[in-house]
């Protein structure tokens, strides 16, 4: 009998080890040195030497027609993402991206600057970023500003020092596998309940509060989300704001530096805009790739409307 009780407390014990386990490990990672990463865009300030990048151009291809870049590379963010429903939006496997990249002549290590529209646009660039350092590509930045910031520097033919204070010279980083800024349905779903995570979401007030202008099965927010229209992020100029006036913003909004922080859209491009700029800035914050348009299409995944 003694055997038996004392093999039952060890398996009592083993379940509670098991049961905190499971909790450390849900989620998404907190990665080494997330504080000190290098920055995922950079202004026309920037001090690294200009002619070292290859370009992307992920612009809309009016204004690629418009106003050609000698000597860049087209790519759009679908094609490195599903469409197949209820994925799309979601970042196709890591090796067909990387694949699609080392078509384009571009290896892992080389550093890629990647040109959008800006505040014009829907934060293409930031997409593009995410999902080439989703894929070990590390060297991957953004130019805020888009195309006029970049043809007035090569018209000046000059270096750059870096806005914001932010690492003003990227140091080059081995690729990690390891290092995701990606999140899950089901990890989400799973940290509703605790409020593991902060979740932002960037897109129009309108579609927080109920419309469904973009495709979305249905209409809403997710629970416990903050609206955070990523064009918020940028000042009059169309520049994005500064460490000071990001960090303020958020916080009115109650997020906190030390938590992980989730943002969402429609189908993950505005999302991973603003994860990208959170991330330069010191935030651990990772991007909801299928956003609402996969969201939305689970009835049995709750959504709130209103304000």
């Amino acid at each position: 009998m003694k055997v038996f009780r004392g093999y039952g407390i060890y398996l009592f014990s083993l379940s509670l080890v098991w049961a905190f386990w499971l909790q450390l490990t849900a989620g998404p990672k907190v990665q080494p040195g997330d504080s000190q990463e290098t920055p995922w865009f950079l202004s026309k300030e920037s001090s690294y030497p200009f002619t070292q990048f290859t370009i992307l151009d992920t612009r809309s291809s009016i204004q690629r027609w418009k106003n050609k870049v000698p000597g860049s590379k087209v790519i759009t963010w679908e094609e490195l993402s599903r469409t197949d429903i209820p994925h799309k939006g979601e970042l196709l496997e890591l090796k067909l991206v990387r694949k699609k990249i080392n078509d384009l002549g571009i290896k892992l290590k080389d550093s890629i600057l990647v040109l959008g529209d800006g505040a014009s646009g829907w934060g293409e660039e930031g997409r593009i970023v995410w999902s080439l350092r989703e894929a070990g590509f590390t060297q991957a930045y953004w130019l805020d500003g888009g195309f006029e910031t970049y043809e007035k520097e090569i018209r000046k033919r000059t270096n750059l020092k870096s806005e914001n204070n932010i690492n003003p010279t990227p140091k080059p980083s081995k690729p990690n596998s390891n290092s995701s800024y990606a999140i899950q349905k089901e990890e989400l779903v799973k940290g509703l309940s605790s409020k593991a995570y902060q979740i932002l979401d960037t897109r129009e007030p309108r579609e927080f509060s109920g419309a469904t202008p973009y495709g979305e099965v249905r209409g809403g927010h997710i629970p416990g989300a903050k609206s955070a229209f990523y064009q918020e992020l940028f000042d009059a100029k169309g520049q994005i704001k500064s460490k000071a006036e990001v960090e303020l913003y958020l916080k009115r909004l109650g997020i906190k530096k030390e938590k992980p922080v989730v943002a969402y859209c429609t189908g993950g491009v505005r999302s991973a805009f603003v994860v990208g700029i959170l991330r330069t800035y010191g935030y651990n914050a990772y991007n909801y790739a299928g956003s609402m348009w996969e969201w939305s299409h689970d009835p049995n995944l709750p959504l709130e409307t209103g304000n």
